[in-house]
């Protein structure tokens, strides 16, 4: 009986394989045109190059994009993307430019094709973006430094990215590469920024400590409440603004923050994620940041443009925490209002040549 089970079954299991090979024969050269489909493409596709490819040491800074570059970079897709003989992004010149935006990786343009960079939609306004991925506040304060005999007069827009800038303030590198930070001096609440470390060389951390010090949301988390962490990233974001708005004011140049929310902050659901990422999530407020941004400003009387009040997830790629074509529409958008608004205005004030 069971012999009979058998051979029962293995008639079975040949008569299934005999049906199905008509269905195999119909679906194989679908499979086969998918497969040279894709394999086409990824022949027209660009070659792209890495985060390190793009960069360069630079004394002092840490690093900055290469010169005349003319390549592809990859975000959630590959982009196109050339600099100027600076190394910065976008057409225009520094003096040529009405605004200078000075940032990190969103001031980059990291993830956009040169003609959807939000400094080049408005033909009406020139705009020039200093900035490189992986920036801290800090890199781009020293750049506002070496820059400034040519940013007289100029509506200079100071981007600030809660996602990551905040706490690599207080770090002194990035991904092994050494970087200019803050540090508290003596415990005074006073600050000092320190470059005194940086070399081509690489830091390269023991792999237990580099997981721990890459945490990503658990510091986010953290910059949305009240603790020990939030109050020095908070002071030294002061310490470091305070610096900025002293330079321009002796310039008689017009300095604004524009505050960048990371996208777990625009709804619900990433809230919800956020709060997973600490042992308190009653304490988590997505707002935090850019009210202690606010309260900043406002004590240093400088202008705080807040994006969270003009973003959306729409704004944002899908798969990468960047802008997407119509979030730098936007942008450019703030940016010719801002300029037309509060910039003309400084100039029947004064401010301004």
């Amino acid at each position: 009986m069971l012999n009979i089970r058998a051979l029962l079954a293995l008639i079975t299991a040949w008569l299934g394989m005999l049906l199905a090979i008509p269905v195999v024969v119909l679906a194989l050269p679908f499979w086969v045109v998918a497969i040279l489909t894709r394999a086409f493409f990824r022949c027209l596709e660009p070659r792209y190059v890495s985060w390190q490819q793009v960069i360069e040491f630079y004394s002092t800074i840490g690093w900055k994009p290469k010169p005349n570059l003319n390549t592809h970079g990859l975000a959630d897709e590959v982009f196109h993307l050339t600099t100027d003989a600076e190394g910065w992004r976008g057409k225009a010149t520094v003096t040529q430019s009405q605004i200078v935006v000075f940032g990190d990786s969103f001031a980059f343009g990291q993830g956009v094709s040169d003609q959807a960079f939000f400094s080049e939609l408005n033909p009406n306004l020139c705009v020039k973006a200093i900035g490189s991925p992986g920036y801290n506040m800090v890199q781009e304060l020293l750049w506002m430094r070496r820059l400034s005999p040519q940013l007289q007069g100029k509506l200079i827009v100071w981007l600030i990215y809660f996602g990551n800038d905040l706490y690599e303030n207080l770090v002194p590198e990035m991904c092994s590469y050494r970087m200019p930070f803050v540090r508290e001096v003596n415990g005074t609440g006073d600050w000092e920024i320190v470059t005194d470390h940086i070399r081509p060389v690489k830091w390269f951390y023991p792999a237990e400590l580099r997981v721990a010090r890459i945490d990503y949301y658990e510091k986010l988390a953290q910059l949305c409440s009240p603790n020990s962490l939030s109050e020095r990233a908070y002071s030294a974001c002061e310490f470091l603004v305070q610096q900025g708005r002293d330079l321009y004011s002796r310039m008689g140049t017009q300095l604004t923050i524009m505050t960048i929310p990371e996208t777990t902050q625009l709804s619900p659901r990433g809230l919800e994620f956020l709060r997973s990422c600490v042992a308190d999530p009653k304490t988590v407020d997505p707002d935090f940041p850019d009210e202690k941004l606010a309260g900043i400003c406002n004590r240093l009387k400088i202008p705080l443009i807040a994006l969270k009040d003009h973003l959306s997830l729409e704004h944002y790629k899908e798969h990468d925490p960047h802008w997407n074509e119509k979030g730098h529409e936007r942008v450019a958008g703030l940016l010719f209002d801002l300029y037309r608004e509060q910039f003309l205005t400084g100039k029947r004030n004064g401010i301004g040549t």
